[in-house]
């Protein structure tokens, strides 16, 4: 029979939805065809030249490397034809000017069809060496070769672009291979040479860079693949691109970021005035992940958590969850959900306004997989689905009055797509567009995390996430969503958020501790 959980109907107000920013242009991450677009369609469309855009790229890129390195340092400079020699030009200039650096240039390909801004910036490069003893000219990749490199303090990489997308050509790929040799700090204009800018993988070589100065937008390659191991520290430098020209894929989550996104922090003066969170979770043997998921929610500030269970399972979470309302279903010979406990979960999410948790250690008994597809196809609410429910999805459509969270690993998005990922460029990309088609929420478990939403305004983790790859963080990261979207009713925000708190308490943990991070720890 129907169990009533006694809830005063006269709070039952819903949450009202928080509305916040975007994050700033310099969190901005793109594919190399965006970023060429933007820039394209900013000279052609908009009427800045290429030539201003490349001044104040290479003016920011010259102010760091002065402040790491001082006066009358050694620089080499490698250069191709294209905007990234361009780039590296106008900072050979000001350094030389402004702080007596030595620079030497080498075109590996000679000096012929550079492209006009490139050229403009040789021409000037060529006069001012006549006047100082500051510029020096070394003229093929081969001199280079010959001469002693062990006196250069650093090396500016201005071989190529965001445009490469086949294996690296002689002298390039002779040139990365020289500069990697090289026994200095290594500065890349815009995206290490080599390396490919949407999947992050060499090809087959790139140069292992300890500073990427990122122009305009952040490349998606810095973040997939082999990226990190390439990029070193990345520098964004904003470029005066207008907002509306802006193409990007999605934007950055990072303790840079951090600062951006709103503390969610609940101010209701009683336990009922936000929207409750329902834990549908828990099977004989997996009640741990349900356990998890109830204390992060109510760890992460949900006013009430309500732990559905099967009446079999009641004495468990009856001893270790004591903060947490349990409403148990069905006989105390039940220990999984069945399609008979419908009508009775059905009549506790009635009750009071709240966001469904569902899935963590549920099980994929056929019958508790047939109770949670027809869950799925009645609530008519904010539902995150997670783990075991997944597998539910596959004909079940969303209500129209729905708004769902899912939150796969790899394998379960893989799963949900009917295929493997060839890499996580693939998976980002099928991610984004199944958030839009489906008009849901789509947190993408792996390293990188990613975050698709049905307005397409997406986000990506750009730290290290493998701390989180072992048992029982999924389920804490799914609590702690569900709080957060109880509060703020923003499903997005609260995704982008919970990772974040998740990352910096973890890294607070390990660093005090200095031992491997316990899902516990993070409760």
């Amino acid at each position: 029979m129907p169990v009533h959980i006694d809830i005063p109907s006269q709070l039952s107000n819903r949450s009202q939805t928080m509305t916040f920013e975007k994050l700033p242009y310099s969190f901005q991450i793109g594919t190399g065809s965006q970023s060429r677009e933007t820039d394209r369609q900013t000279i052609e469309d908009f009427g800045i030249d290429g030539f201003t855009l490349m001044e104040t790229a290479g003016l920011q890129a010259a102010g760091l490397i002065a402040n790491h390195f001082p006066g009358r340092s050694n620089g080499l400079f490698v250069c191709g034809k294209g905007n990234n020699a361009g780039d590296a030009l106008v900072v050979a200039r000001y350094l030389s000017i402004h702080h007596r650096h030595r620079c030497h240039i080498v075109f590996v390909s000679g000096v012929n069809e550079l492209s006009p801004d490139a050229e403009k910036n040789y021409q000037l490069l060529k006069k001012l060496s006549g006047q100082t003893n500051e510029i020096h000219f070394l003229s093929a990749i081969g001199e280079l070769g010959k001469k002693d490199l062990s006196g250069f303090d650093y090396v500016v990489d201005g071989l190529l672009g965001t445009g490469l997308t086949t294996d690296l050509r002689t002298p390039f790929d002779q040139a990365v291979k020289l500069i990697n040799r090289l026994n200095c700090t290594v500065y890349t204009m815009d995206i290490p040479t080599g390396l490919h800018a949407d999947k992050g993988i060499p090809m087959p070589e790139a140069v292992r860079a300890n500073h990427t100065l990122s122009f305009g937008i952040r490349k998606l390659g810095f973040y997939l693949g082999s990226g990190p191991e390439y990029t070193g520290q990345i520098h964004p430098f904003d470029l005066s691109f207008p907002a509306h020209l802006r193409e990007y894929t999605c934007s950055l989550l990072s303790p840079e970021s951090d600062s951006y996104l709103p503390t969610i922090h609940r101010k209701a003066r009683h336990k009922y005035a936000d929207r409750v969170v329902y834990i549908i979770a828990g099977s004989e043997g997996l009640t741990g992940a349900a356990i998890m998921a109830s204390r992060s929610s109510w760890s992460s500030g949900a006013g009430a958590v309500i732990l559905i269970t099967p009446k079999g399972l009641l004495n468990i979470y009856e001893q270790t969850l004591p903060e947490i309302i349990k409403a148990p279903v069905g006989y105390d010979s039940d220990f999984h959900f069945k399609s008979g406990h419908l009508e009775s979960v059905t009549e506790i999410l009635s009750q009071k306004q709240g966001v469904l948790l569902i899935g963590p250690g549920l099980g994929r008994n056929p019958d508790t997989i047939a109770f949670t597809k027809q869950l799925l196809t009645s609530f008519k609410g904010t539902v995150l689905i997670d783990a075991d429910a997944l597998y539910a999805l596959e004909d079940s459509g969303k209500p129209e009055e729905s708004d769902w969270v899912l939150t796969p690993h790899p394998g379960e998005a893989a799963a949900l797509r009917g295929k493997p990922f060839t890499d996580d460029y693939e998976r980002i990309n099928w991610s984004a567009e199944f958030s839009i088609q489906k008009g849901i929420t789509l947190v993408s478990k792996g390293s990188p995390t990613f975050i698709g939403t049905k307005s397409g305004e997406n986000y990506l983790t750009g730290y290290d996430t493998q701390i989180f790859s072992r048992a029982g963080f999924g389920d804490i990261l799914a609590g702690s969503i569900s709080a957060y979207i109880a509060i703020t009713n923003d499903p997005s925000w609260s995704s982008a958020r919970a990772l974040l708190d998740g990352y910096r308490k973890a890294t607070e943990i390990e660093k005090r501790t200095g031992k491997p991070l316990k899902p516990i720890d993070l409760l």
